[in-house]
């Protein structure tokens, strides 16, 4: 297998700017918490035509549209960090924790970009390659690190390590589309203003909550405990995005006309049945449960604006039993269950029933 070649390793530092005004510390919500132990998310994105601009030049602007937009997510440029004397995990945000600045590789890789992109099954041993490796045994970590891989056939890969407790998906989304902004035209939109601060998350004894998961979930900080994933099982296993056009979309919903579903409960009632037949449950009378990420932001008392990028997602669960889901008509079961899932904001007892079950 080609491996990828290290070019250079540098440093992106994060330029000063009236907006925001780093806080020494980032205290992390209830919300944030829930992810301390686990390992840095992994993006990758795929340009296979670069023809218009070599890599140097590539590399120049993702690095000085990465520096101006840094002051905006300050966060993203800090260092998680175990606080022994507060028994409590931040995102320092100092002077001294953010003067290294953002890890950013520039590396080679000599297959065909357009093989790996379109390949109908997904070269995960490639794509590996093409993300910064962040290991976490021991507090503190880095937020952020960056790595961009030129073929020498044309294209680039942009992959990214972000950890989860700094943003959610709508967080770290709202990161991406900031950067491809400065990138595209030099600058973010009016008014652009991010918010980072947690307390805007009023939640009765949330302080307290957040150490309480941080306690369950990684006992034995500074060290991390981090689960170790392992590649070699996941190579073994086929790896595939499927698509879903608009008229197939429609054939779903006009399955469970009656109970007039929308297209996420269409498609994830699809994706249960599938799941529960290739498994071959369709006998089986024991518990079929689908957790569903829920955004919390206009759900919680108050609520808080779009704007915010931490960690503010609840698991909600609909129940059913296997041989209702992989039996026939377990499409129109799957999506009344769905439909009957309902947001639960009893964080404590929600998220606790879950680890005690860990």
């Amino acid at each position: 297998m080609s491996r990828v070649r290290v070019l250079e390793v540098s440093r992106v530092a994060v330029q000063p700017s009236p907006y925001p005004v780093p806080d020494k510390a980032v205290e992390l919500s209830f919300f944030d918490s829930m992810f301390v132990r686990l390992p840095h998310l992994q993006f990758l994105f795929l340009f296979p035509n670069t023809a218009n601009a070599s890599f140097p030049a590539i590399i120049g602007s993702l690095k000085s549209s990465l520096t101006r937009i840094l002051p905006f997510f300050h966060p993203f440029a800090g260092k998680l960090t175990y606080i022994p004397s507060a028994d409590r995990v931040v995102i320092d945000c100092s002077a001294s924790a953010i003067s290294e600045g953002i890890t950013f590789i520039e590396a080679e890789y000599d297959l065909d970009i357009h093989r790996i992109a379109k390949s109908e099954v997904h070269d995960l041993e490639s794509f590996v390659q093409f993300v910064p490796n962040v290991t976490v045994p021991e507090l503190p970590t880095v937020i952020l690190a960056v790595q961009v891989t030129r073929f020498l056939n044309g294209g680039v890969a942009l992959g990214v390590a972000v950890h989860h407790t700094v943003a959610d998906g709508q967080g770290i989304w709202q990161f991406f589309e900031a950067w491809a902004s400065i990138c595209r035209t030099g600058s973010v939109p009016s008014g652009f203003a991010p918010v980072h601060d947690r307390a805007v998350i009023k939640y009765p004894g949330g302080d307290e909550i957040a150490r309480e998961f941080t306690r369950k979930l990684a006992p034995t900080l500074p060290k991390t405990g981090a689960p170790h994933h392992s590649l070699q099982h996941c190579m073994n296993l086929t790896k595939r995005t499927f698509s879903a056009d608009e008229a197939t979309i429609k054939s779903w919903k006009k399955q469970g006309l009656h109970l007039s579903p929308s297209t996420f409960i269409s498609i994830s009632a699809r994706v249960l049945v599938t799941v529960a037949s290739v498994r071959g449950l369709a006998n089986d009378n024991g518990p079929f449960i689908a957790g569903i990420p829920v955004d919390c932001r206009s759900r919680l008392n108050p609520p808080i604006d779009e704007s915010y990028t931490g960690n503010c997602v609840a698991a909600c669960f609909a129940r059913m039993t296997a041989s209702e889901v992989a039996g026939p008509g377990g499409f129109i079961r799957a999506c009344a269950a769905l439909k009957e899932v309902r947001f639960d904001a009893h964080f404590k007892t929600l998220y606790f029933g879950w680890f005690n079950n860990l």
